[in-house]
C-alpha cells in the first residue's frame, strides 16, 4: 500500500529526464523578470487607474498593497521556483496532491487574461505600422475621413485665441466662447474610429475589424515562434525589452513636462488628489489587482522564470529590484500621461477628468499628444510604439496561443472592456491567498524557513534581520495578511456594483447577458482546482488507497546531493521507504529537489509522512 502511494506521488511530479537548463547569468534572470513585470500594466493600466481613482490618491492603496501583498508574494514565488526548479503545474502537486490544480489555475488565469491582453499589443502594432507608413502627419488633423464636426484641431484653437481671446473655442469652422461637451481631439477620434472602429454597443456586431484581425494574427504567429525557442530566446531578448522602455519613456517624459499646461496635469496627479476615492472599496480593489497584474504574482510566470535561476541566486535582491523598476515606470508613466492631459485640457478648455472618450484610450491619446509637440514627431512615434509593442509582446509570450476572435468585430472594443473588468478580478487574489495559506498552514512555515536558510544562511542579528530575507514581517504577511486581504477582496468583488462601459462620451451599462458572461469569467479560472482534485480522487479510488493519503504532505525540498549518491540511493529508495512506513520511529527520507530527480538515472521516490507536527523536521 505504501509503495503504491509513493509511486502515485512520484508520478505527480512529471519531471523531465533531461537536466533543466539555467540562465547564463544573474543579470539575464533579473532582466527576464523585469521584462515580464514592467509591461503595459505600468505604461497603460496604471495611469488609467490613477485617472479613474483620484489621481495621486491612488498611490496610497497602491503602495500599501505593494508592500503588504505584492512584494512578499513576489519574493515567495521567486524563492519557490528557484529552490525547486519546477514550474507551477508540477510544483504545487509536491506540497499536497489534493491541491495540484492550483498550478493549473494559474495557467488558466494567464490564459483568460491573455485573451484580451494581446489586443492592446495589437493596437500598439497598428500604431507602429502607421508610424512606419508615415501617417503621423494626419493624426493631429481634423480633415480626415474618420473625423467628424466635434474634432478639435489645436491650430484652429490657436487661431481663434489670437483672433478673439474671449472666443478661444474652435468648432465647426467658427469660434465660440463656451465649450461643446462632445468635442474630442483628433488623436482620440483616431483611436475610436480607426484603431478600434467601435460599434454602438456589445450587442451590435458591426462586421469584422480587419486591421485588428491582421494584427492579432501576426502577433500570435510571433508568439508561437518565440515559445518554440524556449527560455533561452526570452533571456536574450530581455536585454532589449527591459531596458529600451526606460530610455524612450524618459525622452517623452522630458518633453511632456515642458508642455503648456503640463503643470496643471502634474498637480492634478500629485498635488490635488481626490481622497474621497479612498472611502470606496473599488479603489482598493483596483490597486490590489494592479499589484498582482504588474508583478505577475498568481499567474505562474514568476515561478517559471525563477525555476531557471541558479540555486543560490539572490532572489530577495531581485525581488526588490523588480518592485522598484515596476513602481518607477508606473510613476513616470503616470507623470507623462497627466502632464499631457494638462496640455490637452488647456487646449480644449475642459476639466482633466473629461477630455478622453474612455480610460482605455488614455495612453494612446496622451502619448501621441506629447510626441506631436516634439520636433519630428514621426521619428519619436516609431520607437515609442515599437517599445510599447515589445513591452506587451514580452508579457504575452508567457500566455497561451488561443482564439481571439471575440475582438475582431467592431464590437470587440466592448468585449475587451468586459474581459478587462471581470477576468482575474476575483480569481487572481483568491488564488494568491490560497497559495499563501497552503504554503504557510499546510506545508508549514518551518519548511519554507528551511528554504530561506539554505538560500541565504542563518538569520542574522541586528537591524538586517528586520528587513532582510528572514524578516518576521514577511512571515506575518504570508501567514495572516495576504490570506485575509485576498479573501476580503474576493467577497467585496462579488458584492460590488456591476461595472459600466465607457462608450464615447457616455457611460452605459452592460446588457444582462454580458454581465452573466462576466460573472462566469470571474470564477472560470478556479475550475482546475476541483477538476484536479476529482481526477486525483479517482486515481486514489482505483488504487484502493485510503482517501486520507490524498492529503499526505511530502518532506520538504532538500539541496541535491552528489550525483553518485543519488544513483546509489535511488536503487534502494523503495525498500527503505517501505521500512520507514512500518517503523514509526525511523525518520523519513528528505524530499529531493527537481534538479536531483532530473539528474538521477533511476526515478527517485520520495517518502512521505502524515501531518507536520507529529513528525520532527529532519534538516
Amino acid at each position: 500500500m505504501a509503495d503504491e502511494v509513493l509511486f502515485i506521488l512520484a508520478s505527480l511530479e512529471s519531471l523531465d529526464e533531461n537536466e533543466r537548463g539555467e540562465w547564463t547569468s544573474e543579470t539575464e534572470s533579473l532582466l527576464a523578470t523585469i521584462s515580464l513585470t514592467v509591461g503595459l500594466g505600468s505604461l497603460w493600466r496604471f495611469p488609467r487607474l490613477a485617472y479613474q481613482n483620484g489621481g495621486s490618491a491612488f498611490l496610497i492603496p497602491y503602495s500599501a498593497c505593494m508592500i503588504l501583498f505584492g512584494f512578499p508574494m513576489l519574493y515567495l514565488e521567486m524563492m519557490l521556483g528557484q529552490y525547486s526548479s519546477q514550474g507551477p503545474s508540477t510544483l504545487f502537486g509536491h506540497f499536497i496532491p489534493a491541491l495540484q490544480g492550483l498550478g493549473w489555475t494559474m495557467a488558466f488565469i494567464s490564459f483568460t487574461v491573455g485573451v484580451y491582453y494581446c489586443v492592446i499589443v495589437a493596437w500598439s502594432f497598428l500604431y507602429l505600422f502607421a508610424s512606419i507608413a508615415g501617417q503621423t502627419s494626419v493624426w493631429g488633423k481634423c480633415n480626415n475621413a474618420w473625423n467628424d464636426v466635434y474634432c478639435v484641431d489645436a491650430e484652429a484653437m490657436k487661431e481663434c485665441k489670437l483672433r478673439d481671446p474671449t472666443k478661444p473655442i474652435a468648432f465647426n469652422g467658427s469660434c465660440f466662447a463656451s465649450v461643446v461637451e462632445e468635442m474630442k481631439t483628433p488623436y482620440d477620434q483616431y483611436f475610436t474610429n480607426v484603431i478600434t472602429r467601435r460599434s454602438d454597443g456589445i450587442d451590435t456586431y458591426g462586421g469584422i475589424n480587419w486591421a485588428t484581425l491582421f494584427a492579432l494574427t501576426v502577433i500570435w504567429l510571433l508568439v508561437a515562434l518565440t515559445i518554440m525557442k524556449g527560455y533561452v530566446y526570452l533571456g536574450k531578448t530581455a536585454y532589449v525589452v527591459s531596458v529600451a522602455p526606460y530610455v524612450i519613456v524618459a525622452i517623452v517624459f522630458c518633453r511632456a513636462v515642458t508642455l503648456e499646461g503640463a503643470i496643471a496635469g502634474v498637480l492634478y496627479y500629485f498635488g490635488k488628489p481626490d481622497f474621497r476615492t479612498l472611502l470606496y472599496h473599488e479603489t482598493w480593489s483596483a490597486a490590489l489587482i494592479q499589484v498582482c497584474f504588474t508583478l505577475n504574482i498568481g499567474y505562474g510566470g514568476i515561478i517559471m522564470i525563477a525555476s531557471y535561476n541558479r540555486r543560490h541566486n539572490n532572489c530577495y535582491r531581485d525581488a526588490w529590484i523588480t518592485v522598484v523598476a515596476v513602481v518607477l515606470m508606473s510613476i513616470i508613466g503616470g507623470v507623462v500621461v497627466f502632464a499631457t492631459l494638462g496640455f490637452v485640457s488647456q487646449q480644449l478648455h475642459k476639466p482633466l477628468h473629461g477630455i478622453v472618450s474612455s480610460g482605455l484610450s488614455i495612453v494612446f491619446v496622451a502619448y501621441l499628444e506629447a510626441m506631436h509637440e516634439m520636433p519630428y514627431p514621426s521619428i519619436w512615434s516609431t520607437p515609442f510604439f515599437a517599445t510599447l509593442f515589445f513591452l506587451g509582446f514580452g508579457s504575452v509570450m508567457g500566455r497561451s496561443f488561443h482564439n481571439t476572435s471575440y475582438f475582431e468585430p467592431t464590437s470587440g472594443f466592448f468585449w475587451f472592456t468586459l474581459f478587462d473588468e471581470f477576468c482575474a478580478s476575483t480569481s487572481i487574489c483568491l488564488v494568491v491567498s490560497l497559495e499563501a495559506f497552503m504554503l504557510m498552514h499546510v506545508y508549514g512555515f518551518q519548511n519554507i524557513h528551511k528554504m530561506i536558510i539554505d538560500l541565504f544562511g542563518e538569520r542574522p542579528k541586528g537591524e538586517l534581520a528586520k528587513f532582510g530575507p528572514h524578516s518576521r514581517l514577511w512571515e506575518c504577511c504570508w501567514k495572516f495578511i495576504i490570506p485575509a486581504i485576498g479573501l476580503m477582496h474576493s467577497l467585496f468583488t462579488m458584492l460590488q456594483k456591476d461595472p459600466m462601459v465607457e462608450n464615447y462620451s457616455r457611460r452605459d451599462q452592460f446588457p444582462q447577458w454580458a454581465l452573466v458572461i462576466g460573472r462566469f469569467l470571474k470564477l472560470l479560472p478556479l475550475l482546475p482546482i476541483p477538476v484536479f482534485f476529482l481526477v486525483n480522487l479517482a486515481k486514489w479510488k482505483m488504487k484502493k488507497l485510503p482517501l486520507m493519503t490524498l492529503f499526505l504532505i511530502p518532506r520538504p525540498f532538500e539541496p541535491p546531493p552528489a550525483p553518485k549518491d543519488i544513483e546509489d540511493e535511488s536503487d534502494t529508495s523503495i525498500s527503505r521507504s517501505t521500512e520507514e512506513t512500518s517503523a514509526a520511529a525511523s525518520p523519513p527520507l528528505p524530499y529531493a529537489s527537481s534538479s536531483t530527480l532530473s539528474r538521477a538515472k533511476t526515478p527517485y521516490i520520495p517518502s512521505i509522512t502524515l501531518g507536520r507536527a507529529k513528525t520532527p523536521f529532519i534538516g
